[in-house]
């Protein structure tokens, strides 16, 4: 009888030296909350907050290429896809880059995550990053130092059935590179100069246009912000646009947000289904210098594709929305990286 009042004495006293799982932060609870009540102008709200928060520390984050210790290529091409019989080609001189804020390469770096071995060794998934990483996938468009450069500009075409890329875009403005005003300025943008050769030969060869040189500015066209505020994380997604005060996706932009970046658009998602659209179906959430390439894509939803991102999947496509359950068959044999398709597809 006394050792078995022994056993439940320790048994008691182990138990409260375990600490209690601490609390959510309180900025994930006002989050989740948002979502599950669909509350639509919360939402907007926070998209607009880390657009306005991220300006202009996005500028220093490290390329995902440096994160995964691979060498930096600066610009990338959006990559051909097929569709039925065809393969579709990107014909716009549009490049992007991924970059991740000191949170999210601390997070790859304490784990080892650039190597496929180490992601293997996580069995089905990898740890999750702390709530402060933040990804950003940016895209650029050239603009010559020497003359206007042709812009187009997407209106909200509808989707076709093979989808809506930019070479489809019924509306087009000029962009003023040399300062002349015939065009737009430059200072409408958020841009990068392209200072040394290296970076000019980077952008030529992503952008596949061989007059691009020195002295030319890259705009940012469009910004995919991903935070790992809530589990599943926050996705908001931005371009730019010659009436960014117009309709739906305008909405909420907070007046603090002036000079160049209060010239971009913006959706948000924190759930690959919710809010549902007037036709009941799943939200959508994407980037028309993105995702309107691709079948469907102008219903995409960024959470959704994400969810998908794992090591041992072919690539990223197709692009979709509505959830997807992590015992789904698609995860079998498959490890998931917390919605990052940079470690899914480029780790070494």
């Amino acid at each position: 009888m006394r050792a078995g009042v022994l056993v439940l004495a320790c048994a008691a006293a182990c138990q409260s030296r375990v600490p209690a799982a601490p609390p959510p932060p309180e900025q994930e609870v006002r989050l989740l909350r948002a979502r599950d009540r669909e509350d639509v102008d919360a939402m907007r709200a926070h998209g607009w907050e880390l657009f306005a928060r991220v300006q202009p520390a996005w500028r220093a984050w490290a390329s995902s290429d440096v994160a995964l210790g691979a060498p930096d290529r600066r610009f990338r091409a959006l990559q051909p896809f097929r569709v039925g019989d065809r393969v579709e080609v990107e014909t716009l001189p549009v490049m992007f880059e991924v970059v991740l804020d000191p949170a999210a390469v601390a997070h790859i770096r304490r784990y080892g995550l650039a190597a496929k071995a180490r992601l293997r060794a996580h069995g089905g998934r990898i740890p999750e990053f702390p709530r402060e990483a933040i990804a950003a996938k940016l895209v650029w468009y050239p603009i010559k130092r020497d003359r206007p450069t042709t812009l187009p500009i997407w209106d909200g075409e509808p989707s076709r059935d093979d989808g809506n890329p930019g070479r489809t875009w019924r509306r087009t403005v000029v962009v003023d590179g040399p300062g002349t005003g015939r065009g737009l300025p430059l200072d409408a943008f958020l841009t990068r100069r392209l200072v040394t050769e290296d970076e000019a030969a980077a952008a030529r060869a992503a952008a596949r246009d061989p007059e691009i040189a020195a002295g030319d500015t890259v705009v940012l066209v469009a910004m995919h912000l991903a935070t790992k505020e809530i589990p599943d994380w926050v996705w908001a997604t931005y371009w730019w646009h010659d009436h960014p005060t117009d309709g739906t996706f305008a909405a909420g932009r907070p007046r603090a947000l002036t000079g160049a970046a209060g010239n971009y658009l913006m959706d948000v998602a924190f759930s690959a289904t919710s809010p549902r659209r007037s036709d009941g179906s799943p939200h959508a959430c994407m980037n028309p210098w993105l995702e309107a390439r691709f079948p469907n894509g102008v219903h995409s939803n960024c959470l959704a594709c994400h969810r998908r991102a794992a090591l041992g999947a072919a690539d990223y496509l197709p692009v979709t929305r509505g959830d997807l359950s992590l015992d789904d068959p698609y995860f079998t044999n498959k490890v998931t990286t917390d919605f990052v398709w940079s470690l899914a597809l480029e780790s070494r």
